[in-house]
């Protein structure tokens, strides 16, 4: 729904206005975007994922399943899902990002769907593990994907609008991914 919203020029003409307000301030933004960008990264988000399921088998131990299911379904659905969204709706990069020769479609931010659905899985795990109180684990993995969403935008790959549909298909990814968690809980962990 959010792609077909994106095509408006109501949409578009938010989109140009946050480009037009982040060009400005893009050179003194770039070193702190290069950075905030790492946890979407397709060699970033899947060691988050591993180090986040280590952590948890180690201090835990139990069936490996319900927590590594979980954690590599986060990593693969959202790039699953971000590349299925993106083979139907194509939309074309901001100006910056092809006149680097990025080409292929915007909508969603892979980044921001691979990281937000691995950071939001992540913390959901912990807490339910009890190695992290929420408290600690909501904020943290918010922040980083806020991060990652608007490093997007700083660094001249994506629309805005682009972000936000990355930040809602990384947070259904994990929606799913922790449903699934329960049902291995709910089961001893086994299957």
């Amino acid at each position: 729904m959010l792609a077909l919203v994106s095509r408006s020029r109501r949409i578009q003409s938010w989109d140009d206005a946050i480009e037009d307000a982040v060009d400005w301030h893009r050179p003194v933004l770039v070193r702190w975007a290069r950075v905030g960008t790492l946890p979407g990264e397709s060699y970033v988000h899947p060691t988050i994922g591993a180090c986040i399921a280590l952590a948890i088998l180690r201090r835990r131990g139990g069936p490996a399943r319900r927590i590594v299911v979980p954690m590599a379904s986060a990593s693969l659905g959202a790039i699953v899902a971000h590349h299925a969204v993106k083979l139907i709706y194509r939309r074309r990069r901001p100006e910056i990002a092809v006149r680097r020769g990025k080409y292929e479609p915007a909508f969603p931010s892979g980044h921001t769907a691979d990281a937000t659905a691995v950071l939001a899985t992540g913390a959901y795990l912990l807490v339910r593990e009890s190695l992290v109180p929420m408290r600690f684990a909501l904020p943290a993995a918010a922040v980083l994907a806020a991060g990652t969403g608007v490093s997007r935008v700083v660094l001249g790959w994506h629309w805005s609008s682009d972000v936000v549909g990355g930040w809602i298909a990384g947070i259904g990814v994990a929606a799913e991914c922790a449903r699934e968690y329960e049902r291995r809980r709910g089961r001893g962990g086994e299957r």
